[in-house]
C-alpha cells in the first residue's frame, strides 16, 4: 500500500482523480468508480507516473468508452485516459501518416479527406480512439483497421516504448495481440491517394448509412456481439426470438437487434445479463455461441481497493 504517495507526485502535471465516477466517461453511462483515474498531460508525464507506479497495482487503459461495458462495482488501481497531448497528426510522405493513440476516428476520416488520403474513410463510421481501434482490430462498411495499419507504438509498464509491425500483433477479426498493459501511443497507416471530393462522398455514405441503421442517438456501447463465421449477429438474434428481451433498463434496440441500449435507470449488471439471456436463448435456438465484442471490465461487486485514504 502507498499510504496516498500516489495522490501527491509532485513531478506529475497531469490530474490525478480518486473514486472518479466512470458512467461520465463512457457511452452506456454506466458502471462504477475508477479508484484513480490518471489524466497525463503529455508522454514524459506518463512515464513518470509509471514509474512510481508499483508492479502489483491493477493499471486499465480507457479510450472513448464507446465499446466497453464497465461493472458497477468498478475498477481498482489505475485508469488511465489519454488526452489531446496523444492525438498528434503526421503525414509522413504521399500515403503514410502517424497518427496519435487518442485522436478520434471519425474526426480523422474527414480530416484525411480534405488532405486527399483515402482508405480510413470506414472509421467515419466508428465512434472510438484510434489506440482503441487498434487495440480491437475496429471494422465497418467491409474494412477493418489492421487493412491499413503498418505498425504502432506502446509504452509498457516499465515506461520503455517499443514498436511493433502489424504482423507482429497476430491481428484477426476484432482482435490485437498487444502486450498486457502497454499503452497504446501512436499509429502508423497506409492510406491512398484521391480526390477529396470522392472521399468525403463515401463518408456522407458510410455516416448516413449508420445513422439510418444503428441507434447513435441513444446510450450504447456499440455492436454488442461478433458476427460468427457466415453470420450476422443481428440476424441470429432477431430469428432466435431475442427482440423483445429486457432487463431492467436494459432493452435491444429497434434499429438495431444487436444493439443493447441504455434505455435509462439501468445498472451495468442489467446490461450484462440481457446480454447474457440473448446469448443462451440463440444456443438454445441455433445452436450457435455469441461472443460479446463489447469490452467487459471491472467487479461486479465493489473493487478490491490498492490504496489507502
Amino acid at each position: 500500500m502507498f499510504k496516498n504517495q500516489l495522490i501527491n507526485i509532485p513531478e506529475v502535471k497531469g490530474e490525478i482523480r480518486k473514486e472518479y465516477k466512470l458512467s461520465q466517461i463512457n457511452w452506456f453511462k454506466v458502471g462504477g468508480d475508477a479508484e484513480v483515474l490518471f489524466l497525463p498531460k503529455d508522454l514524459k508525464d506518463l512515464r513518470i507516473f509509471l514509474s512510481k507506479l508499483s508492479e502489483n497495482i491493477p493499471l486499465t487503459i480507457i479510450g472513448a468508452g464507446s465499446n466497453t461495458l464497465i461493472r458497477d462495482g468498478g475498477l481498482g488501481g489505475v485508469v488511465v485516459k489519454l488526452g489531446k497531448s496523444f492525438s498528434a497528426l503526421k503525414i509522413l510522405n504521399d500515403y503514410r501518416i502517424q497518427v496519435g493513440a487518442s485522436y478520434n476516428c471519425i474526426k480523422l476520416s474527414r480530416i484525411l479527406a480534405n488532405k486527399n488520403l483515402s482508405g480510413l474513410e470506414f472509421f467515419s463510421g466508428i465512434p472510438g480512439t484510434v489506440g482503441g481501434a487498434v487495440s480491437m482490430n475496429a471494422g465497418a462498411f467491409g474494412s477493418e483497421t489492421s487493412d491499413f495499419l503498418v505498425g504502432i507504438k506502446v509504452l509498457d509498464r516499465k515506461g520503455n516504448i517499443k514498436s511493433y509491425k502489424r504482423t507482429e500483433l497476430k491481428m484477426s477479426y476484432r482482435f490485437s495481440m498487444i502486450p498486457k498493459s502497454n499503452i497504446i501511443l501512436e499509429a502508423i497507416f497506409n492510406c491512398k491517394k484521391d480526390k477529396s471530393q470522392n472521399i468525403l462522398k463515401t463518408i456522407e455514405t458510410f455516416q448516413k448509412k449508420r445513422s439510418n441503421s444503428q441507434p447513435i442517438k441513444n446510450a450504447t456501447g456499440g455492436s454488442t456481439f461478433k458476427n460468427p463465421d457466415n453470420a450476422k449477429a443481428w440476424k441470429l438474434i432477431k430469428d432466435s426470438g431475442c427482440e423483445d428481451m429486457f432487463e431492467g433498463g436494459a432493452t435491444l434496440s429497434k434499429m438495431h437487434s444487436n444493439f443493447i441500449i441504455n434505455s435509462g435507470n439501468c445498472s451495468s449488471a442489467d446490461i450484462e445479463k440481457l446480454g447474457e439471456k440473448i446469448r443462451k436463448k440463440v444456443k438454445a435456438v441455433k445452436g450457435i455461441n455469441l461472443e460479446w465484442e463489447i469490452k467487459i471490465i471491472g467487479s461486479k461487486k465493489k473493487y478490491k481497493r490498492y490504496f489507502d485514504g
